[in-house]
């Protein structure tokens, strides 16, 4: 959990991704989108399927060129034309762990080579016994056998590619790992052993995570902030706390309603709120960020405010 008195690590400030499709009509993927992640915190990103949580990670990263906005991290300015030192900093401090682990990983190279491509590229080892061992350690730290660095993807299965997919990003020791919902395709239980990794990590290695996906649950056990998307807008953000507990937006009261209980009697009493964006007379352009309490913040229009709260 970050310390108030922290800089934050990353900064985003109305971000806009925008992508033409021709010469009459451009997708708005990400507008106007700001939040901040702290030091060794994990900031969640939720909201469902195309509401703009990957495009976010992806301009954050610079696989795309914002259209608009301002990322700070780590006191560089990335949502322009970086120069060469800069780009060098945010390639080594920054990395992802991509959704797919077999799409992600080079089906012809063998893990090792996969896991030390970041090494090879910023020569971050002296000497080829360095690099054999820094791999060595890293497989270790993520549950994998040093003689795997000489197998292909092909022989591992989901929840071991993933972990190679993890390795990968925390042998250049980042700063920030986005998350890009890297535990959807797994298995249930593999997913629960996946997340399990990254938080011990994450308490030995101080990394943050931008970690986005649109299961829940596991957003709320992993992340001490939450913020809650909907067609490319942030309309509520808070620690995990708030957001559960007192949920403002109706959207984002509509999908903490579709959470099913693991209690049958509950589970058969819920009842799932349903919201509507084009008929609830809401209209997210509008709307400004509202201080709710602590660091809860509500993306709305005065009068909505008033009467979500009264």
């Amino acid at each position: 959990m970050q310390n108030k008195t922290d800089k934050p690590l990353l900064k985003v400030e109305g971000l806009k991704q925008y992508f033409k499709v021709n010469g009459n009509f451009v997708v708005k993927a990400v507008d106007d989108v700001s939040f901040e992640v702290y030091p060794g915190e994990t900031y969640g990103l939720v909201g469902e399927s195309g509401s703009g949580k990957s495009t976010i990670g992806r301009s954050v990263i610079r696989l795309y060129d914002p259209t608009d906005g301002k990322i700070m991290f780590n006191d560089m300015d990335i949502s322009k034309r970086m120069n060469k030192a800069t780009n060098n900093a945010l390639r080594t401090q920054m990395q992802m762990i991509f959704q797919d682990p077999m799409a992600s990983l080079n089906p012809r190279k063998k893990i090792g080579d996969i896991i030390g491509e970041g090494l090879d590229i910023h020569h971050m080892y002296q000497s080829n016994e360095e690099r054999d061992e820094k791999i060595k350690r890293i497989l270790q730290k993520v549950g994998l056998a040093p003689e795997h660095a000489t197998r292909y993807p092909h022989q591992f299965s989901g929840g071991q590619r993933q972990r190679v997919g993890i390795a990968r990003a925390l042998i250049m020791n980042p700063k920030l790992i986005i998350a890009d919902e890297c535990i959807s395709a797994l298995d249930v239980s593999i997913q629960a052993q996946v997340v399990n990794l990254m938080k011990d990590i994450q308490q030995e290695t101080g990394t943050a995570y931008l970690f986005i996906a649109h299961d829940l649950s596991m957003v709320k056990y992993i992340s001490d902030r939450i913020g809650v998307l909907h067609l490319g807008h942030l309309l509520e953000t808070g620690t995990t706390e708030e957001i559960f507990e007192n949920p403002i937006h109706p959207y984002t009261k509509s999908l903490l309603s579709a959470i099913p209980a693991p209690n049958p009697i509950v589970e058969k009493n819920r009842t799932a709120l349903t919201y509507d964006y084009r008929s609830s007379g809401i209209d997210y352009t509008k709307g400004t960020n509202h201080l709710i309490s602590g660091s809860h913040y509500v993306k709305c229009t005065d009068e909505e405010l008033a009467k979500w709260t009264k």
